[in-house]
C-alpha cells in the first residue's frame, strides 16, 4: 500500500511567505524570484511589491525597486479594519503603523531616484492606446513638482495628461512651449492631450462635429511641428502612435503616417 504525501497548497501566500523569508536570510535572487510568482498569482499583493522592492534595492538594481515602490503605492489599499476587542484594536494599530511606515518609504525612494528621471522614462515609452492609471503616483510627482520654482511645466502637463485632465495639460505645455520651442516632445504631448480631449468629448451634437473636426486637424498640426522640431520617427494623425517603422501606413489604425 503506498503511502499519500499531502502537498502544501502553492499560492500567492506561499510564495509570499518563502519570498519574505528569503528576504529575512539575505537569500535576495531567491527573494525575488518567489516574490514574483506571488504577484503572478495575485497581482494586487502589495506586500510582495514592497518585498521585491527591497530586495531589488539590496542587489543594486534602483530601478527596478523605484518601479516596485510605485506599484506597491497604486495596490496598497490597507486600512483599519473594524476591531472591537481591546488587544485586536492595540495590534490592528500597530499593523497600520508599520503600513504607514512602508508607504512613507516607499514614497522617499521614489523622490530620492528622482521624479524627473522617472517621467523621463515615461515620456519615452508613452503610448497614446494605454490606460495609465498610477494615480498615486501622478500625485505624488505633482507634489514634488509643485514645490520646484518653475521649469517644470512640460512635466506638469504630461502628468496632467496622464491624470486625464486635458484642458490643464494643454496650459502646462503651451507654457512648456513657450519657454523652450525646440523641445519637440512638448508638441507631440500636446497633440495628444488635444486628441485626448476630443476623444473625450466624441458623444456631442452634430452641429458641433465640424468643430471637432477642427480640434482633430490641430492635433495634426502640433504632431507635424513636432516634426520639423527634430522629432526622430513618424506619428499617426489618427491615433498619436509613434514609431520608427520604415512603413508609412499606421499598424494600428491604417492612417498615413506623418514623418
Amino acid at each position: 500500500m503506498g503511502i499519500l504525501f499531502r502537498r502544501k497548497k502553492v499560492g500567492a501566500e506561499y510564495y509570499l511567505e518563502r519570498g519574505e523569508e528569503c528576504l529575512k536570510n539575505g537569500n535576495y535572487p531567491w527573494a525575488v524570484e518567489s516574490l514574483t510568482k506571488a504577484i503572478e498569482f495575485d497581482p494586487g499583493q502589495e506586500k510582495a511589491y514592497y518585498g521585491r522592492a527591497e530586495a531589488y534595492r539590496k542587489l543594486g538594481k534602483e530601478r527596478e525597486a523605484v518601479w516596485d515602490c510605485i506599484r506597491f503605492l497604486e495596490v496598497d489599499r490597507r486600512g483599519p479594519g473594524a476591531a472591537q476587542d481591546p488587544l485586536e484594536v492595540v495590534k490592528e494599530s500597530i499593523s497600520m503603523a508599520g503600513v504607514l511606515m512602508q508607504r512613507d518609504n516607499a514614497k522617499s525612494a521614489i523622490l530620492s531616484f528622482g521624479v524627473p528621471r522617472i517621467l523621463d522614462e515615461m515620456i519615452v515609452g508613452y503610448d497614446p492606446s494605454q490606460e495609465y492609471k498610477d494615480s498615486h503616483f501622478y500625485d505624488l510627482a505633482l507634489s514634488w513638482l509643485e514645490e520646484k520654482a518653475g521649469g517644470h511645466c512640460f512635466y506638469t502637463g504630461f502628468v496632467k495628461l496622464l491624470k486625464k485632465k486635458y484642458d490643464e495639460a494643454m496650459k502646462e505645455l503651451d507654457e512648456a512651449i513657450g519657454e523652450n520651442p525646440e523641445n519637440p516632445d512638448q508638441y507631440y504631448f500636446r497633440g495628444i492631450a488635444l486628441m485626448k480631449k476630443m476623444r473625450a468629448e466624441s458623444k456631442v451634437p452634430f452641429e458641433r462635429l465640424k468643430s471637432m473636426g477642427e480640434i482633430r486637424e490641430g492635433a495634426s498640426s502640433y504632431f507635424e511641428q513636432a516634426l520639423v522640431k527634430g522629432y526622430k520617427g513618424k506619428i499617426c494623425p489618427g491615433c498619436g502612435y509613434r514609431t520608427s517603422s520604415p512603413m508609412n501606413f499606421c499598424l494600428r489604425c491604417g492612417e498615413k503616417l506623418l514623418g
